[in-house]
């Protein structure tokens, strides 16, 4: 997603940032101001006034000037960045006074004061340069901007593939409540506009913290595992997918057995490690067009593979009322397809009744193969699959089944084993036992003994 936004923004000279060029920093011994102390807002209904004043308690807004809010001025990129990390609790370090942009510089009296602010940003992988080197900190930012920052800020996914390629992130603003009213995706964003958006976002990322645990201050928070992860996008692969499993679950990654779950380890100050309920607060993918991120309601992040390369997905993290974390991991998506590494049967030995139907004369059995054999296989990227999951994923996996050994009772002509293409075994006639086999596409095979009664 970033590397497509970026291309966007950079065509269009209309990119994201943080928020301050306008602001002024009060000394710490001056009172803190609210609404009434700015003459731009005596004219504001009570609703935008009370949005105002707990922002600025909380330290997201100040004023353009000593009387002024700058509530009808355009909001800048620089300005954009603050609100960013703010509203979305990511550590920022006051000490950097150098920017990783040519353009952004300590001693430039608009937008100077914002390089925490936007390196902090960049690192959470929310705003990015319109350049490789260039931020365009005065620039104006459009509706649609301030809506895709937001959303990723909120742990959602937003596609960028439409015409024009806002449209998916203005549909998910307006329906969470945070587009800018009545206003187009390419418009420029106001003041006002980045008030009440920033405040209905930061609502929403309130409202989905994760639960309070012990301990409130762990000694270690960190992420653990191996997140290499196939091109299951971009290689064509999800495009295959069929009936139950659609394309679009395939490509969620919340949803997809093709995903991993970015694992978090916590341990006390002892170094005991603490069993918690979901911790991620927010999950970005500095580049997106790699790998996708999404975030599920119990809090845990999860990432999936889309094209060959190496991306650095950025996590917020808090255990209770403790200070939020910052998070890294690195995400390796490799050029290789996946295959069935290793294939199991909790069952080996499997008994079915065989029965006569109403009127019939032939004693039969049918039964499915996946539960039967309790099958579980795991991939070569370590993701695992179980029971019904392999079927329902075979247009990746390539499971079949084959029969051999079958038996009946001595005297008469032994009947037929098939198993159907979904893995539902026929059992027709004199069978007394047979030998149920499953085949990976990659030949890792496993075998269960089945017996027959009557």
């Amino acid at each position: 997603m970033k590397s497509n936004k970026l291309t966007v923004i950079s065509t269009t000279a209309m990119a994201l940032s943080l928020f301050a060029s306008l602001t002024l920093v009060q000394p710490a011994s001056a009172a803190v101001k609210t609404s009434a102390d700015f003459t731009d807002l005596t004219g504001s209904n009570s609703a935008l006034k009370t949005k105002i004043d707990r922002m600025i308690a909380d330290g997201i807004f100040e004023g353009v000037s000593d009387s002024t809010f700058g509530i009808s001025q355009n909001m800048t990129r620089a300005q954009f960045a603050k609100v960013a990390t703010k509203i979305y609790n990511i550590p920022v370090d006051l000490t950097i006074n150098v920017s990783s942009f040519t353009d952004v510089h300590a001693d430039d009296a608009a937008n100077g004061w914002a390089i925490p602010y936007i390196e902090a940003a960049k690192k959470a992988g929310l705003i990015d340069g319109v350049t490789a080197t260039t931020f365009l900190p005065g620039e104006s930012v459009t509706a649609a901007q301030l809506d895709t920052v937001l959303l990723k800020g909120l742990g959602k996914t937003v596609s960028m593939t439409n015409s024009p390629w806002y449209t998916d992130a203005v549909k998910q603003a307006t329906a969470l409540g945070i587009h800018p009213t009545s206003k187009s995706g390419d418009q420029a964003a106001t003041r006002e506009d980045l008030v009440l958006s920033s405040y209905g976002a930061q609502e929403a990322f309130n409202a989905q913290k994760p639960p309070v645990v012990t301990p409130s201050n762990p000694g270690n928070v960190s992420v653990i595992g191996d997140y290499r992860l196939a091109s299951v996008i971009d290689s064509g692969l999800t495009s295959s997918a069929t009936g139950t499993i659609t394309k679009t679950i395939a490509e969620d990654p919340t949803l997809s057995k093709f995903a991993k779950e970015i694992k978090i380890k916590v341990t006390s100050s002892g170094g005991e490690e603490v069993a918690t309920p979901g911790i991620v607060q927010s999950a970005i993918a500095a580049d997106s067009s790699i790998a996708k991120v999404g975030l599920t309601s119990d809090h845990r992040a999860y990432v999936l593979g889309n094209k060959p390369g190496t991306t650095d997905v950025s996590l917020i993290v808090q255990i209770g009322n403790g200070e939020a974390k910052q998070l890294h991991v690195t995400v390796t998506v490799e050029n290789t397809s996946v295959s069935v590494k290793t294939l199991t049967a909790g069952e080996t030995s499997i008994t079915q009744p065989m029965t006569l139907g109403v009127g019939d004369s032939v004693y039969k059995a049918n039964f499915d193969a996946y539960t039967a054999m309790n099958l579980k296989a795991t991939d070569n990227y370590g993701n695992t699959y179980e029971n019904l999951d392999i079927a329902l994923y075979n247009f990746a996996l390539g499971t079949l089944f084959i029969t051999n050994d079958v038996q009946g009772e001595a005297g008469s002509a032994v009947g037929s084993v098939s198993v159907d293409r979904d893995g539902t075994v026929h059992v027709t006639g004199n069978v007394t036992s047979f030998e149920l086999t499953a085949v990976s596409a990659s030949g890792v095979k496993v075998t269960s003994y089945v017996t027959l009664t009557k």
